[in-house]
């Protein structure tokens, strides 16, 4: 096990260039997204969230489209991170279908998520910035990604089963809030996904040092 662990970390942490290790890092998180956006939805399902509404998907979906990630000179990971959430969506198409059945109202919830991975890539956040600011800008997006989300599908819902009134469409509204206060407790995912993603990109980058002509340095070893 000792060795199976050295390994590990190797695989992880080394790399020839840190180019390289960040490129790796990502991907490795790209995965582990996609894992978090199926699973999240597999447990929902399940029943095993303990409120409505409360999920993975929107918070990895602003996260992963807020940040800027660097993968390298590969230009299929590059698509992958400019189409993300698409591409991630498709385990959560697939396990509805498998579950459900086809629905109309996928129509509007699909397409929701859509809505929400265009909007945080409006942000354009770097990992290099500080915790705090990441926090705060990813928290907001959440936040807002949430709401636009449950305005939508509250609305495919009035427009498929309601009452078509105005009345109709006010009451569909009105009986969406508890459920939309159940879905901003997802915002507690934020801080952990954003600091794995920190902990994930941080990597050591070699950087030149300036001295004087003729003097001499100093190595210290640990």
């Amino acid at each position: 096990m000792p060795k199976l662990r050295r390994k590990f970390a190797q695989w992880l942490f080394g790399g020839q260039t840190s180019d390289r290790i960040m490129a790796k890092r990502f991907k490795i998180f790209v995965l582990l997204a996609v894992a978090f956006i199926a699973i999240s939805k597999l447990l929902y399902l399940a029943g095993a969230m303990p409120l409505q509404n409360f999920e993975l998907i929107i918070p990895t979906l602003v996260i992963i489209g807020s940040l800027t990630f660097y993968c390298g000179s590969s230009k299929s990971w590059s698509y992958l991170v400019k189409y993300f959430g698409i591409i991630a969506l498709v385990s959560v198409f697939l396990i509805d279908l498998a579950f459900w059945g086809f629905n109309p109202i996928y129509v509007f919830t699909w397409s929701g998520f859509i809505m929400v991975w265009l909007v945080a890539m409006k942000n354009k956040l770097s990992t290099f910035d500080k915790f705090k600011k990441l926090l705060y800008r990813t928290t907001l997006t959440a936040a807002v990604a949430i709401l636009l989300f449950d305005v939508w599908t509250a609305f495919g819902s009035w427009l498929g089963w309601g009452d078509k009134s105005l009345i109709g469409l006010a009451a569909v509204y009105l009986a969406q809030i508890p459920f939309t206060l159940y879905h901003f407790s997802s915002l507690i995912f934020i801080p952990p996904l954003l600091g794995l993603a920190k902990i994930t990109m941080k990597v050591k980058v070699p950087a030149s040092v300036a001295v004087r002509a003729g003097s001499s340095v100093r190595m210290k070893s640990r």
